[in-house]
């Protein structure tokens, strides 16, 4: 399918803006350029938000932020991890994005704010992850919720994340995850695949993109090939929770997507995959620009009902 409308005029308006090359450009002015709230008027109301520090057993603590539905409780609950090449972004940028989710979903919302690269290098945002998860099972009673209903969810370096951190959890025996939502998921450091050639420069997110993230996320060559990093490189798939995996046809990270969709079925995972046509990478947190953002939102939000119960 030819690129949707809308995206040819957000393509248009973003070159427009003739931004110096990314990977070139230092990272805190990265930071700079793409840390806002983004907070749009239409944003729905939620019973509560609250910040809440995690300690990780170091003397340093983990930010999340706590996004509470309306309704009574105990209710499901959702962590959720941000995109941005595990570099850049955090849960102020994608606020508005998980209160829509929160409220779609009828869930607890979770976002975690982890460790970035490269200032923290792999495997320190998965390690994150983990005391994440493990405080939300602890907290369960403060929080009000049901902590066996849990789900994973996030976006780009945030669906790596929300995948490694369903094998860690199997691998480690609980706490037990009853969904995942991996929206245009990196599972995988293989750039000869057929999207990341087709789509490698020219619709927002870029293949020379990808591998300065990856260079900046892991230490060595070879961590990349770990399976908490490269999901999709696990031995094995199976025991993990029902999935519901969102790609973007113009987007070098659909094909890995679509292959760890492919392969949690292989291996008796139940799967559900929808490929947006015509979209491109980061397309569901700009509902003000991509109609497809707002049914994307609501796919994810029946996907956690379907799952995690109301």
């Amino acid at each position: 399918m030819a690129l949707h409308p809308q995206v040819e005029q957000f393509l248009a308006d973003w070159n427009r803006l003739d931004l110096p090359p990314f990977e070139s450009t230092p990272v805190p002015e990265l930071r700079r350029r793409t840390e806002s709230t983004g907070l749009l008027a239409a944003c729905p109301t939620l019973a509560s938000i609250d910040d809440h520090r995690i300690p990780r057993g170091d003397g340093t603590t983990l930010r999340v932020r706590v996004y509470r539905p309306f309704g009574d409780g105990p209710l499901p609950v959702c962590l959720y991890f941000h995109g941005g090449g595990w570099v850049i972004n955090s849960i102020d940028t994608h606020d508005d994005l998980v209160r829509r989710l929160t409220a779609e979903s009828g869930c607890v919302f979770v976002s975690v704010d982890y460790r970035l690269a490269p200032e923290h290098k792999y495997p320190a945002a998965v390690y994150d992850a983990w005391t994440a998860l493990k405080a939300v099972a602890e907290h369960a009673d403060d929080w009000d919720i049901d902590a066996t209903r849990i789900g994973v969810a996030g976006d780009s370096a945030g669906g790596n994340l929300a995948a490694a951190l369903a094998l860690m959890t199997r691998d480690r025996g609980g706490p037990e995850l009853s969904a995942q939502v991996l929206i245009y998921p990196i599972t995988d450091c293989d750039f000869t695949r057929p999207s990341y050639v087709e789509n490698a420069e020219g619709y927002f997110l870029t293949t020379a993109q990808m591998k300065w993230f990856w260079n900046q996320y892991v230490a060595t060559p070879e961590q990349m090939l770990e399976p908490y990093a490269s999901p999709l490189r696990a031995e094995s798939l199976k025991g993990l929770p029902p999935a519901f995996v969102i790609t973007a046809e113009y987007d070098p990270l659909r094909d890995e997507g679509e292959a760890f969709a492919d392969a949690l079925f292989e291996n008796e995972v139940p799967v559900s995959l929808h490929r947006f046509s015509g979209l491109i990478h980061a397309f569901i947190r700009r509902v003000d620009t991509f109609d497809a953002a707002t049914s994307a939102i609501r796919e994810v939000g029946f996907s956690l009902r379907k799952w995690l119960g109301d």
